[in-house]
């Protein structure tokens, strides 16, 4: 159900676009990869975290409707592959643990998404050659798969790796979306587009029927992109 729900929506998207594009000041047409630091948010008060490795890559369609001042205004849509990484320890832990003292949960965990950003986006002049671009917006993302890493620091409990699936993650997520960047002219309508790029996930990401106490967690990542972009208008 929620697949389908991703796929009306995409195409809802699509079909709004393209009449808009009679009418549109510009259209970019960017693919874009990078990497920087991921963590999480947990209300669960025995949980810690150190940021790790976030990456990501995609293509991003930026259509301009509009002239504000030397700004120009439009929607961007893009479509993006996402990996993180996470590195947590947890302390006093529930049943079924036993009642060791001072027992420690160290897990070091990957996830994989495909997102689905969707941004109002602003480009101003600085020069004839350099262009300032922000997005402000949503994501949708699908839960892809991933692993975890369960290690403690007493020898009476084992270590495990775990397959992250529907079974313990939530298959879709929604989140805010920001990037800022510039667009540097190469020529021939190619531009380099370094940016910075926030996604803050707003989901609770764990299934958490099978856990003694339940708790919300979500992501975050911050990264680095370069992109290269086309204008096709």
């Amino acid at each position: 159900m929620r697949k389908i729900l991703m796929v009306l929506i995409l195409l809802g998207l699509v079909a709004i676009a393209l009449p808009m594009t009679a009418a549109a000041l510009g259209l970019d047409v960017e693919a874009k990869a990078g990497a920087g630091i991921g963590l999480g948010t947990t209300d669960n008060s025995d949980i810690t975290g150190v940021a790790r490795l976030a990456a990501n890559g995609g293509v991003n369609i930026d259509l301009y409707l509009l002239s504000l001042g030397p700004a120009d205004l439009g929607i961007s849509v893009g479509t993006e592959y996402s990996y993180l990484t996470f590195h947590s320890v947890e302390s006093n832990l529930p049943a079924p643990f036993p009642p060791i003292p001072g027992l420690e949960q160290t897990v070091d965990s990957t996830y994989r998404y495909l997102d689905f950003p969707i941004s109002v986006v602003c480009k101003v002049p600085v020069n004839e050659a350099v262009r300032l671009t922000f997005r402000a917006g949503a994501f949708l993302g699908y839960f892809l798969g991933g692993s975890a890493d369960l290690s403690y620091n007493s020898v009476l409990v084992p270590s495990q790796t775990s397959t992250l699936d529907s079974s313990n993650t939530i298959r879709s997520e929604y989140g805010l979306h920001f990037t800022a960047g510039a667009d540097i002219a190469l020529g021939g309508g190619l531009s380099l587009a370094p940016a910075l790029q926030f996604d803050m996930g707003l989901t609770d990401t764990s299934v958490n029927s099978v856990q003694p106490v339940a708790s919300k967690d979500t992501f975050w990542s911050l990264t680095a992109v370069v992109g290269i972009k086309y204008k096709v208008l």
